[in-house]
Order: structure tokens, then sequence, then C-alpha cells
């Protein structure tokens, strides 16, 4: 202990403890030192909602513009959704039923092409563009819309898909039950998010029009009004406990990539610049004579012979005539040999920060080899996995799914049963790098018991029931038109030999496919 602790240890003992318990643990860890090299952190003891308050607005609409004009950011916004959307995260009904799996299946690809309220996509489109929307703004809000019982055949329910800038982040206080309808259970709000008891979500503050729309001539005034989560889809990404509004997914390479669009334009004013050769005539008449110019009257002496001699640009090939005296003197711009390494960190940085990979982001697969794409390939497809499976599923497709189902049940197109309607999603398929390799190495996996058959078929992004059934038809068929393919497991095994035939009762024609029980498996009735 210095002095100064001392003599607090004098008066407060408990104070001077705590200065050198402090000043001990500084000590250990070298990132809690205070001094010049720790002057750059920005460490503020504040909540993750704390932080977001000043910062939601910049960092979206940064984000766009970053996306609008950077085409390494439009790429990675494309990357993230494709791979985790694809061309959409299906349901395959699994009741039990196999009669209501096939009533529900009708049922949703009946309503998915008409889920949208605005009538332009379809519910698969919209995971789209609700994924893409959180990547770049860092949020994105669906709203559930109960439709009249018009038409007997189909749910009455569709989607609204709204811009985070729809939650009224003012209301920010207390909002508890104040005869708002669907306040019941509100106690506090966050940042336009209805928090309840524990903090849990129950609703968020939306505005009737955009914030941020310029025609407001045939809107509404701008009150937000309360929404239960009951009837809405709030997607974001939760980065920290507690925190209520998601940050757009650029926010981490905004500087970087601002920083790197400016290097490249200047690389490339360099470059044109370079690419002028031109040429420079410098008039030495010093001649004072007037000379009458018929195009151009009001010019005499050397301004008729050059009127225009003042440089402004340039251009290639160009030669100019300067007036006498004049002289034009260049920069010497000194060619530089670090535009693709600093291209090449700053990509791998700004891929890192998004969660994509460099040669996804760039396109750049000079130094690839099978190795490294595969081990950069299965990092990827575990964020993507995680992402599909914490975020994407639970709140878009199994809260879809449940008031699909309910309303479908309302509605009298499914009977009221106390099970529920379950479904398994699936997420599309992985292309893999090495098919042959791939596949076998799923082939043995569903043979050892590692996955399911259900699961290897869905893993290709195919409907396992739709796949039986399909195959069952086809192989009906053939055997009635007295057709043999190659892959037809009756007829070869996995390694292409003919299956034997010995005591057939059907004479060496292929057997068709059986159940459990040994009952022929028949192809369902033709729609």
């Amino acid at each position: 202990m210095n002095a100064l602790d001392r003599a607090i240890g004098w008066v407060a003992p408990r104070a001077a403890l705590s200065r050198a318990r402090a000043r001990h643990a500084l000590r250990i860890y070298e990132g809690a030192a205070v001094g010049r090299r720790a002057s750059s952190f920005k460490a503020l003891n504040t909540s993750a909602n704390a932080e977001i308050q000043g910062a939601l607005r910049p960092l979206r609409s940064r984000a766009r513009d970053l996306a609008r004009n950077t085409p390494y950011a439009a790429r990675m916004l494309d990357i993230i959704t494709s791979h985790v959307v694809g061309t959409g995260i299906t349901p395959i009904p699994d009741s039990g039923s196999d009669m209501l799996d096939r009533r529900l299946e009708n049922l949703w690809d009946d309503w998915e092409r008409k889920a949208d309220v605005t009538g332009r996509m379809g519910f698969y489109a919209m995971q789209a563009l609700a994924v893409r929307a959180m990547v770049e703004s860092g949020e994105s809000v669906i709203r559930f819309i109960d439709r009249p019982f018009e038409d007997p055949r189909r749910v009455p329910f569709q989607l609204q898909l709204l811009e985070s800038d729809f939650i009224d982040q003012w209301r920010d206080g207390i909002y508890g039950n104040d005869g708002c309808p669907g306040t019941e259970g509100l106690e506090h709000t966050r940042l336009g998010v209805g928090l309840g008891e524990y903090d849990r979500r129950v609703g968020l503050w939306l505005n009737p029009n955009h914030p941020g729309e310029i025609n407001t001539s045939a809107m509404r005034p701008g009150v937000s009004t309360f929404v239960p989560e009951d009837e809405l889809i709030h997607l974001f990404k939760e980065l920290r406990p507690g925190q209520v509004r998601g940050v757009s997914w650029f926010a981490p390479i905004l500087m970087t990539s601002r920083e790197l669009a400016d290097f490249l334009d200047a690389v490339n004013v360099k470059a044109r610049v370079e690419a002028c050769f031109s040429g420079f005539i410098t008039n030495n008449d010093e001649s004072t004579g007037d000379i009458f110019d018929p195009a151009r009257p009001g010019l005499t002496g050397r301004d008729a012979a050059n009127p225009d001699a003042q440089l402004t640009s340039l251009e290639p090939g160009m030669l100019k005539e300067l007036r006498t005296g004049q002289d034009v003197t260049f920069a010497a711009p000194t060619s530089t040999t670090q535009v693709e390494p600093i291209l090449l960190f700053n990509l791998q940085a700004m891929a890192a920060g998004v969660g994509c990979t460099y040669d996804q982001v760039s396109g750049d697969l000079r130094g690839a080899n099978f190795s490294s794409l595969r081990a950069g390939k299965v990092e990827f497809r575990r964020l993507t996995e995680q992402l599909q499976n914490h975020v994407v599923i639970p709140s878009i497709c199994d809260r879809t799914w449940d008031r699909f189902v309910s309303r479908a049940v309302l509605s009298g197109l499914l009977p009221d049963r106390p099970e529920p309607y379950r479904a398994q999603w699936m997420t599309p398929a992985w292309e893999p790098i090495n098919p042959n390799d791939d596949i076998e190495a799923d082939i043995k996996a569903a043979r050892t018991g590692r996955m399911s058959p259900q699961e290897y078929v869905a893993s290709w992004g195919n409907n396992w029931r739709k796949v039986q059934d399909m195959s069952a038809a086809f192989y009906k068929r053939a055997d009635a038109m007295g057709l043999a393919f190659d892959i037809d497991p009756r007829r070869t095994d996995q390694s292409g030999k003919q299956q034997p035939v010995d005591g057939d009762p059907a004479g060496g024609k292929p057997q068709p496919l059986k159940d459990d029980t040994g009952e022929p498996i028949t192809a369902p009735a033709a729609n």
C-alpha cells in the first residue's frame, strides 16, 4: 500500500482494502489496466438497451446505405439469406395420422401461395425478406392479419411484413394498462417494446405508417398503437440478456467497409488520371493584333485563337493549346502495390464480422482447395443451423404454423382435438463439395443409425412422405409397363450388382415394396 492508501486506512479501512484489491486485479488482468494503451477502449457499464438507444437509428440507416452502395455488403445479405432460407423452410406435418397430415399439406400449400396480405409474395418469400431485413436493419416485424371467412376452402389468415422503423422507439417509459386495447399485463415500455412481469415481452408499439415515408397526404396520424405479442412476430438476434431490440449485423464492419470503399474509389480515380495521356501546346506568339473570327465576333487577338484555354479537366488523347505563359504541372503519383493485400485483409475482416467466409463474399477461389473449402463450410454451416434453429424457426415458422392451425380449426377445415398439430421444419439442403464422398457418407450414416431415413431425405430438402409416395407410384407404373431401371433398388444393390431372384414367385420380376407387416405398399390415388 502506498502512503495515500495507508492514510485512507486510518480513516476508512474498508475503502483502503477495496482500493488495494482493485489495484491487485488490474495487475492480474492487463485488459483492465488504465493507461495510454487502454485509452481507446469505450468501456461503459451500461445495459444492452442503453447502448442501443442512441445507436439504433444511425446504425440502421448507415447499414442500409452500405447495402445500397457497397457490392460486398449486398453480397453478404444474399449469402446469408440464401443459406438460411433458400427457397423456403418448409413444414412436414407430423400429427400422427397420415390422413390429417395430407390434409394439412394441402391446406398449407394452398395458403402459402397467398400468405402476403399485399398479394405479392408467398410465405417462403416473406421468410427470405424478413431474414434479409433482420441482417440489414437488425430486426423485422411480421403482423398476423385475420381475414373474413369468405372462401370455405382457404384458411382465413394472412401476414403483413413490416420494417423495424414501424416500432415506435420513443415509447420509452411507464406505459401500463391505461385503457388502451391489448395492454393487459403491460407494466412498462422500453424502446417501443412492451414489457410485463419479469420483463416478459407482451407486445410492440407500432406506428400506423412508415416514419420515413415522404408522401403523407393520405396517411393516418403518426400515433403508435399497442399490438399484443400474440398478434405479431418480432424477429431479431438477441446478443445480450435483456436486449429488446435488434442491431444491424453490419455494425462491427461499418467503419471498415466505409473506409475500404473510399480507398477503392481513390484507387480508381488515381488509375483514371494515370490513363489520361494528354498533350499540351504552348502558344509563344506575342502578337497583339486583332484577329476577327466570324463565328465569335466579340473575341480578338489571342482569345480568338484559343477562346477555351482554361484547363478544368483531362481526357484520354486530349491535345490542349495553352495561353502564352501558361504551363501545366502534374503531381507525380507513386504506384502502389498494396491494393490487393489491403483489399484481401479488409474483406476477410468484413466477412468474419458478419459471419460469412471470404470466398463467399469475394468469389476469390485462387488459393482454395477441397480441405480449405470444406473447413470453411463446416463452420459456416454450424452458424447457419444455429440461426435457423434458435431464431428463424421458433420465431417465424412455429409461430406462423400455430396461428395457421388455430385458424384452420376455427374455420372448420381441421377437426378440433386435444393433441397438437405438430410439424417438422425442413431447411434448405447443403450442396456437397464432393458429391460422391458426401452422399456415400450420408448413406452410411443412415444405415448405421446415426440419422434416420426421414432425416436423410430431409437433409436434401425433400419431404420424406412425398418421396415414398412418389417412389411407390413410379415403380408400380414401371412394373405395369414392364420397364426396368438401374436405379431400382429391388433389382440392384448399392454397388450396382443385380439382386438375386431365386425362389421369386414372380418369375424374376421385381417384387413390390412392402411395409413392416409384409403387405404391399400401394401408390395413393392420383388427385
